[in-house]
């Protein structure tokens, strides 16, 4: 019986996701690099969080992110997925989705290749469906278990969807959805580090995308923000804040967005 009620605290803590969240926008991200060096060959996160109102029995939160890597010599893959998903009484508030799978190859020291494949939506914001696939170039000023610095180049291949549910003036809502295919450039920086006593880990990214839509020059920005912060060798909080500025959104909705949120994860 006294195990079994230890288990069901162990499920409780593994399932309990603190954060607050407004809109956000969907983005290329390829997220942490872990030092190829590493003796730990498969490392693992997973936050799970499943929430409901208490009073109205009828809001449902559901969020999820799950990151995977297996480690080669000089080879690194990683498979990312996040879901966040919110109803009140069967209706969609928020649905954002993203499932990339990333390849970093070592060319020598300090260049390595990243490839990634990448498929997300974002309802809120009225993206279908976003499909992409590329490569960068990135050069390493670190790369090491404390810490992590690079810069790098690429472009990829982007198709993607949008409706015109999040267009709040009737005026400028269009009849079909708009599809597009082009290619863009990207280039993207990244620092991160730990702290060897505390292993806290602050972790900041940087992408800036650019194209040409119907001829007129598109550019989106994100900067990624994280702190970690561990609570034991399995558990760990994590506060995050992304933010987002697009230029010449396919569909007139708000330039700017931004999303902060924290979680609870279990590495293994």
């Amino acid at each position: 019986m006294l195990s079994f009620i230890y288990l069901k605290k162990i499920i409780a803590i593994f399932f309990v996701c603190f954060f607050t969240t407004s809109l956000t926008a969907q983005i290329l991200n390829t997220d942490k690099t872990v030092a190829m060096d590493s003796t730990k060959k498969i490392q693992s996160l997973v936050s799970i969080s499943i929430a409901t109102d208490q009073q109205k029995k009828s809001l449902v939160d559901f969020f999820y992110t799950g990151d995977f890597t297996f480690i080669k010599k000089n080879n690194s893959t990683t498979f990312y997925s996040k879901i966040d998903k919110v109803t009140n009484g069967g209706q969609s508030i928020q649905d954002i989705g993203t499932f990339q799978l990333k390849n970093n190859s070592a060319l020598n020291k300090k260049l390595h290749l990243e490839s990634f494949v990448q498929y997300q939506w974002d309802g809120a914001l009225g993206l279908e469906y976003r499909n992409l696939a590329g490569f960068n170039l990135v050069h390493y000023f670190k790369n090491t278990q404390t810490e992590d610095f690079f810069w790098g180049a690429g472009v990829f291949l982007e198709n993607e969807r949008w409706n015109w549910s999040a267009v709040n003036n009737t005026t400028l809502i269009g009849g079909i959805p708009i599809n597009v295919t082009h290619p863009k450039l990207n280039i993207t920086a990244k620092y991160s580090v730990i702290n060897p006593i505390n292993n806290f880990e602050f972790i900041i990214r940087v992408f800036n995308q650019s194209g040409t839509y119907q001829n007129n020059f598109s550019n989106r920005t994100s900067v990624f923000n994280q702190v970690q912060l561990p609570i034991s060798k399995k558990l760990m909080t994590s506060f995050n804040f992304d933010f987002l500025y697009d230029t010449s959104p396919l569909v007139p909705i708000d330039h700017f967005h931004y999303n902060y949120y924290q979680t609870l994860s279990y590495s293994f």
